[in-house]
This record gives structure tokens, sequence and C-alpha cells, in this order.
């Protein structure tokens, strides 16, 4: 697998960039709301705003002792939450749109970044094992277990690595929309590519497609 860097990168890997005689199977982004979701966190945030918010009430209205004082004393607050939720959503915008996942017969290839635009090659025959964890509205997250060799580090995959594994990261797919179509697509072509030695990414039982929060499916 190989990790670059790069100034000048097309966001789209087009396929006459692969070479020759191997094809592109499907290409697509991640959804920019369930990135701010997850990767950024919002709920999150919302929370801890919630949470100082009715601090903020029960010090106003112990001091004063004033209904009116407490609530003017939380809508301060506002501002300062609209701006925190609207950066949140512009760089869960941003960072999808610069990113882009593709599948082809023998590699999966991640190209993000917003700033600094990077490129992710795995070669599917190096892959270890994966996972699928589906949302209440069909999109979902494919994390990769991989070799240690060439593995590359968490802060250099995210918000594209698996949450937690910071000693031996994983590159995921973050925010799959359709992501059960694509994870049966990417489990038919490791087992291609594998020569059919595992199956890399199980579908999800019947279960998980009626669960209301998200249900993760492993080999």
């Amino acid at each position: 697998m190989t990790m670059a860097e790069f100034d000048d990168i097309r966001t789209e890997l087009k396929q006459e960039e692969l070479p020759a005689g191997e094809r592109m199977l499907w290409q697509g982004k991640p959804d920019w709301w369930r990135l701010a979701l997850g990767a950024f966190q919002l709920k999150a945030v919302g929370v801890y705003f919630l949470v100082f918010a009715l601090w903020r009430f029960g010090m106003t209205y112990w001091e004063t002792g004033i209904a009116l004082a407490a609530l003017n004393a939380v809508l301060t607050l506002l501002p300062s939450l609209g701006l925190g939720v609207s950066l949140i959503l512009l760089l869960a915008y941003l960072t999808a749109r610069a990113t882009t996942f593709t599948i082809t017969e023998r590699r999966l290839v991640l190209r993000y970044g917003v700033a600094l635009p990077a490129q992710l090659n795995v070669p599917l025959k190096d892959v270890e094992a994966a996972a699928v964890r589906l949302y209440a509205d069909g999109s979902g997250d494919i994390p990769l277990t991989l070799p240690d060799a060439g593995r590359p580090s968490y802060f250099q995959l995210w918000p594209y690595a698996r949450p937690w594994r910071l000693g031996r990261s994983e590159p995921m797919l973050r925010a799959v929309p359709d992501a059960e179509a694509v994870a049966r697509l990417l489990s038919e072509t490791l087992v291609a590519a594998q020569g059919g030695q595992r199956v890399a990414v199980a579908p999800p039982p019947v279960s998980a497609r009626s669960a209301p929060a998200g249900h993760a499916a492993a080999v």
C-alpha cells in the first residue's frame, strides 16, 4: 500500500489513470451530513452547548432569582453555537467534496484532503479483513484491516481512520451512501482479488436493515 501527498491532484480518479487492463468498478463520495455527525462530532457539540446552557441558566437564576435574566444569559450563547455549528457543517461539506473513494478490480483508492490533497492506494490482495456498519439512513462505514508494513498513521488517515485505533490505524470508507451495496461489491471484489481465500466483508444480516441505529457486521 502507498500513501502520498500532492500539491495539485484531481479529486476524482479517472479510468485513464489506471494501468492497462484494470477496470474501475465503483466510485463515490461520502455523505457530508453523516460526515458532520460522525467524524466532526456535531451531536457532541450540540450536547456540550446544551449542558453549558443549562448550567448558565441555573447559575444565573441562582444568583439573581430572575428567570428572564437567566434566559437572557442563555440567549447570549446562541451566536457562539451558531458559529460553531456553521464551521463544522462547512468543514464537513468541504471535506466530503474533496474526497473520492474508488474501487477497482485490484485496489481501493482514497483521494482526500482540503488543504493538502492526499492519496491512499490499497491493493485488495493486502486487505486482511473488513467490516461494515450501517446507519438508519442507509449510509455506513467500512473499515479495513491491513498488514503492519507500510500502514499509514492515524493522523494521516483522519477523518478516514477507524475511531480509537491510534496504535494500529485502520483506513475507513466513512459515511458511504448505500453502504450495504458498496460493501457487497467490495466483498465480491476482494474474493476475486484474493483468489477466494477469504470473504473480507460479510453482507449485513437482515436484522441490520431494519435496525433504528447503526449495526456492525464483520468477519
